[in-house]
């Protein structure tokens, strides 16, 4: 029979450990850690990104967080005429595409496979976004040499081998005061060591890193004037 002096310290062990149960289930749960966290953006939009990121695993995704961000980006700087290079299943896209929403703009996004260029439609529709998004399936290395400017906001996110080639083709697309972002530039570092070095000593350039999610983007404002 355990004393009551030897009761106390159990019992405190107990509270503890349950509450340090309690927490450990907030701190690591997606909404805690802003993991589900749609912003302002609309319910049809809100209820297919949440169903993406629950039924459409292992597509290398933003966060919602750095979805978010690109959200805000797009509104923040006005963005107009949006490019980006690798739609995947069409879930950053879905991002810009909701800020670009705000702004009046326009997306025109550039996939290679066929079974992800699918998927991106089904999921543009169903998020009600599909009248301003051009999706367009090709090589962004062949496609982008073709496109007509400008492009005020471009997001890559793609094979990391070709980040610096797809700087080289879209900063001419890219007036005074626009913006290029690039993702995986913290978690994928060592495999973007030269791009980094690019968009950090280019003189065309204005970088910084940020990292509101696992991924971190670069955020590179063209020199030469702002936009309006």
């Amino acid at each position: 029979m355990f004393s009551s002096i030897s009761k106390v310290p159990r019992q405190r062990k107990w509270a503890a450990a349950i509450a340090f149960f309690v927490w450990g289930l907030v701190a690591v749960s997606p909404a805690a850690l802003g993991e589900q966290d749609t912003g302002p953006v609309g319910d049809q939009t809100k209820e297919r990104l949440s169903w993406m990121r629950d039924h459409q695993t292992g597509m290398w995704n933003v966060a919602p967080r750095e979805g978010l961000f690109l959200h805000d980006l797009v509104v923040k700087t006005h963005a107009k005429r949006a490019l980006e290079i690798g739609t995947a299943n069409g879930y950053s896209g879905i991002w810009i595409a909701a800020g670009l929403r705000q702004t009046g703009g326009h997306l025109l996004t550039l996939e290679i496979d066929p079974g992800r260029v699918k998927l991106a439609e089904e999921n543009f529709l169903a998020a009600g976004v599909q009248d301003i998004v051009t999706l367009k399936l090709g090589d962004a290395l062949q496609e982008v040499p073709n496109l007509q400017g400008p492009f005020d906001f471009v997001f890559i996110d793609a094979w990391k081998q070709d980040y610096v080639t797809y700087l080289h083709m879209v900063l001419p697309l890219v007036p005074s005061g626009g913006v290029i972002v690039a993702h995986n530039v913290t978690d994928m570092r060592d495999q973007l060591l030269d791009f980094i070095h690019e968009i950090t000593t280019s003189r065309q350039l204005k970088t910084t890193i940020e990292n509101p999610g696992p991924g971190g983007f670069s955020v590179s404002y063209k020199r030469g004037g702002k936009k309006g």
